[in-house]
This record gives C-alpha cells, structure tokens and sequence, in this order.
C-alpha cells in the first residue's frame, strides 16, 4: 500500500474546461437545434445514423448540464450548503455516479454509430442492415438509453457518499467502491475502443478493396464514417485517463486518485466537446445548414430531400458493386 501524501487536485483542467465550454457550448447548441430542425422538414435526417447521432449530441450535453448543475454549482454558496445539507439525498452520489453513468452512455453510443457506418457501407443489402435501417425511431432511441443504463445498474445502486467538508466538498467513498468502477471504467471504454477499432479496420480493409469503384452517394456515406472515427479518438484519450485512475486505485495510492479526479473536467470536456467540431468539418452537407441558420436564411429543403434520394440509376449501377450502398 503507498500512504503517499494526498496531491491537491490541480486548478488549471477547470479553468480550461470553463474557456472550452464558453467557446463550444454555443456552437455545439447550435449545431443541435439545427439538426433537430432539419430532422422536422427533411427525409435524409431522419435516417438511423441521424438518429443515434442526435442521441448521441443529447448525451454529450447531458454530460455537461450535469457536470455545471452537480459540480460546479456547487461554487454558489447557497447551492454549497443546500447540496452539504440534503447530501444523503443522493446528491453526494450523483456527483459521483454522473460520472460513469454518462461515460457509459457515449461508450455505446459511440459502439452503435461505429456499427451502423460498417454495416451500411459493407454490407448494404444484408438483411441485418435492412433492420437496422427501417427500426423505428422509439426502439432506436430506447436502445440507445437502455443498454448503457442497464450496464450504469452496477454504479447506479451505490448511495454510500459523503463530501468530506463544506468548504472543499471533495466526494469520499469507500476503496473499494473506487476500485470496482474504476476498473469497470476502463474495461468498457476499452471494449468500446476494441470494437470500434475492429468496425473501422474492416471498413478501412474494403475501402481499400473497392477505392476504384466508389460512387459519390457511397462516398458520402465514408465521410460520416470518418466523422464518427474523428470522435473515436478522444475515447482513446479517456482509455488512458481510466488506465492511470485504475492503476491508482488498485495500489491504494490515494494522492494520484484526487489529483486524477481533478483532470476529470477536462477529460470530460474533450470527450464531449470534439463531437460538434467533427460535424462542422466533416459533415459538409450539414455545415451548409448550420450556416444558413446563423445567416437567418431558410434551410436548402429541396436540396437536402434530394440528398435523400436515390435515383434508379444509380439503384441499377449500386447493385452491381457489392461494396456500394443506398442511401439510407
């Protein structure tokens, strides 16, 4: 056991989380109202990956909120006292269990986004792609929120917390508690990274294959595949992140853990923060949308129902590459 003396947790990762947040956070809102818009008007963006992509923009934000409302509230005096007070009211545990809860949830979403580009791509005609290209919007999004909060049931159910002073507020929880979610953490966000790595090496492996033979309406399918593997890097920054905090806990050397703890916001931050930059630069047909909404003139609707539409020769050409896919 290392009974090192506790590291005070670093101040720098808040203060760039909070220049990081007033720069992104508008963008990132408006790039989600501009989605969400064009999910009322247009065909092409209420398609499964627009879907899983809009969830996906939710639990990012939702990540955030919950940081600003459990965390760094707590800098407001009266919301400090409110929250050290009713502490056993599942407050001291929620800035606990937040954590992993919205990891979890982008740890699938990520999983699904990955799986859905290769499958569409690779395999567009198969009858697994069918199903998943025609679920309906309830079960995809019932999905996407289930799956990771059954995985959260494990962290969820833990309530023993406790700030240790009024001042600091700093969580205490038991050892071994830290230990089990710690180690939990990073098997999932490096099963995420595995599987997500296997998709995008296949996908890599047929695109190679089939470079000479790929149409434009494929071409823009392999863009928003490269959207979604842009965001899979930032997951290889938590898997580190989860690798030190795992280490650390398993020797019991406490110091690092807060000192760890206090990178979090940061951490956090990239992991949510990276998404709606991927979006601007390689979503192009969207990024055109986001624009015109920010200069106040109406959506290019008959341009984008018409991204949506395969035309029947190009149906005819598709059927004869089998590495070519319908729009979806």
């Amino acid at each position: 056991m290392n009974n090192s003396v506790p590291l005070l947790p670093p101040s720098w990762p808040i203060t760039v989380y909070y220049i990081t947040s007033a720069i992104t956070l508008p963008i990132y809102f408006l790039v989600f109202t501009c989605l969400f818009r064009l999910r009322c008007i247009s065909k092409t963006y209420n398609t499964t990956f627009y879907t899983l992509l809009l969830q996906h923009c939710i639990a990012d934000l939702l990540a955030m909120m919950m940081y600003f409302v459990i965390i760094a509230a707590r800098a407001i005096p009266i919301i400090r006292e409110f929250y050290f007070n009713y502490q056993d009211y599942y407050i001291a545990a929620a800035a606990y269990n937040h954590i992993y809860y919205t990891l979890y949830i982008r740890c699938s979403g990520i999983v699904f986004l990955s799986f859905q580009r290769y499958q569409v791509i690779t395999h567009p005609h198969s009858p697994l792609t069918n199903k998943i290209q025609t679920l309906s919007k309830f079960k995809l999004i019932s999905i996407y929120w289930l799956v990771p909060t059954i995985i959260s049931l494990v962290v969820l159910k833990d309530i023993n917390f406790h700030y240790d002073n009024i001042v600091v507020m700093t969580v205490v929880a038991e050892k071994s508690v830290i230990q089990r979610n710690t180690l939990m953490a990073l098997i999932v966000v490096g099963l995420t990274c595995a599987l997500c790595s296997i998709s995008y090496g296949a996908l890599f492996l047929f695109i190679r294959k089939h470079s000479n033979r790929i149409s434009k309406s494929l071409s823009r399918e392999i863009h928003l595949a490269v959207q979604v593997f842009i965001l899979l890097l930032a997951f290889f920054a938590i898997l580190v992140y989860y690798s030190f905090q795992n280490y650390f806990s398993q020797t019991q050397n406490t110091g690092p853990i807060y000192y760890m703890r206090g990178m979090y916001p940061m951490a956090n931050g990239f992991l949510s923060y990276i998404n709606p930059f991927c979006i601007l630069i390689l979503n192009r047909d969207l990024t055109k949308q986001v624009i015109r909404s920010v200069s106040c003139q109406r959506f290019a609707v008959s341009e984008v129902q018409l991204s949506g539409n395969v035309s029947v020769s190009t149906r005819q050409q598709r059927r004869h590459l089998a590495g070519n896919q319908v729009t979806f």
